[in-house]
């Protein structure tokens, strides 16, 4: 009987109850109350319609009412060298060389971006006409009174380089209100860049001949003032080169040498043996006296460098081979910068940076911008990711208390 009483009040059919008995019956259990809007229902649906829904409806009214056209022109270029082979290569390492630390395309990236090639295209094309037509369209359009920073910034949003490292590619996108007016900023933009290109190489060329010039000057005026040095000392001694001057005074004294020496024998052969008044004596002694007056003048021509211990031998032989090893080396840097010059004007004259454009700027057919469906359902995304997130922490937050 308990069990099934415990059976009747848990709406269960007990055990041993006949079919059709009332404790055969399930209970019913309480009704669940009907759903109400509670206040915080009624500020998630607001801010759903506030986050959710409004943005992406004022943002499609204004891109599909006010919104200006978007028109896009494409220009694709990359940087060449054409060298040309150099007549001066054996010069090998005299002649140097140079190298850039940079590409040529990284330093083009940067000037379309930059505010000089702005003004360049500005004082073409008159971008603040350019961008500023679409009158209606307040977000797009750019006021022609804003600062030159303020058009910077716009350009660099409307104009876009891509450039591509692994290939040396760059792509140019530019964007007007008009496509004629894209595809001429995009070709001005391409000329500026070339002519920047082409400065930037007349620069290159320019400083590596300057240098070149300048060092084979400073050569000249070394290999000039050793010659000067040389003469001068020449002038100052009354000799042309101490050693082979020496060298052959010592020869005609050695000769006078020797023939005095004979004239001494001839004399004291005839001494004593004939009278004073021999005229042979007298010859004799005249040819002595002459030989000696001769070896004197020989030594004067030297100043007394005949010799060799005498104490300014050994300084003059010194100086001398100074001035000389001087000369010998200005010489052969002469020649050196002579062929480093002539590599260098040669390089100038034969290698050239250009810019290649294998695409030419385009002219749009129709817009590319704004894309107005897509933006919006980005628009509408982005609130109802922002709305799920916020409901998840408030709930988070409710459950934890």
């Amino acid at each position: 009987m308990a069990a099934q009483r415990r059976a009747a009040n848990l709406g269960l059919p007990g055990q041993g109850v006949r079919a059709g008995t009332p404790a055969a019956f399930y209970v019913a259990a309480p009704a669940a109350q009907k759903a109400v809007m509670r206040p915080r229902h009624w500020v998630l649906l607001a801010l759903f319609m506030l986050i959710v829904v409004g943005p992406p409806a004022g943002y499609g009214w204004y891109l599909f009412t006010a919104a200006a056209d978007l028109y896009e022109s494409d220009a694709g270029f990359s940087s060449r060298t054409q060298a040309a082979a150099s007549p001066f290569d054996f010069l090998g390492v005299m002649a140097g060389g140079s190298s850039s630390s940079s590409s040529d395309m990284d330093i083009v990236f940067e000037f379309i971006r930059s505010q000089e090639l702005m003004n360049r295209v500005d004082a073409k094309l008159d971008l603040r006409k350019i961008y500023g037509k679409p009158r209606d369209d307040v977000l797009m359009r750019f006021d022609p009174q804003g600062s030159v920073e303020d058009l910077q910034t716009y350009w660099q949003s409307m104009v876009v380089p891509n450039f591509e490292k692994s290939t040396g590619l760059m792509t140019l996108t530019v964007w007007a209100f008009d496509p004629k007016d894209a595809q001429a900023i995009a070709t001005e933009v391409l000329a500026q860049s070339t002519a920047m290109i082409n400065e930037l190489s007349k620069t290159a060329q320019a400083d590596t001949t300057r240098y070149s010039q300048e060092s084979l000057a400073n050569s000249e005026a070394r290999m000039a003032q050793a010659q000067q040095a040389l003469t001068n000392f020449r002038i100052a001694n009354g000799i042309v080169d101490p050693a082979q001057q020496v060298s052959g005074t010592a020869q005609v004294v050695n000769t006078l040498v020797q023939q005095l020496a004979e004239a001494q024998i001839d004399l004291d052969m005839l001494s004593g043996t004939v009278p004073a008044t021999d005229p042979r004596l007298g010859q004799l002694n005249r040819r002595i006296a002459v030989i000696q007056s001769r070896m004197a003048s020989e030594q004067a021509k030297v100043g007394g460098l005949a010799d060799p211990g005498a104490s300014n031998y050994a300084k003059l032989l010194t100086d001398y081979q100074n001035l000389t090893m001087e000369q010998d080396f200005a010489q052969k840097a002469y020649i050196t910068a002579l062929g480093a010059y002539d590599q260098a004007v040669n390089d100038a004259q034969h290698q050239t940076r250009y810019l290649a454009t294998y695409l030419q700027p385009t002219l749009a057919q129709s817009s590319t911008a704004p894309q107005r469906v897509l933006r919006i359902v980005l628009t509408a995304l982005g609130g109802l990711l922002t709305w799920l997130i916020g409901a998840m922490f408030y709930y988070a937050l409710r459950d934890r208390r």
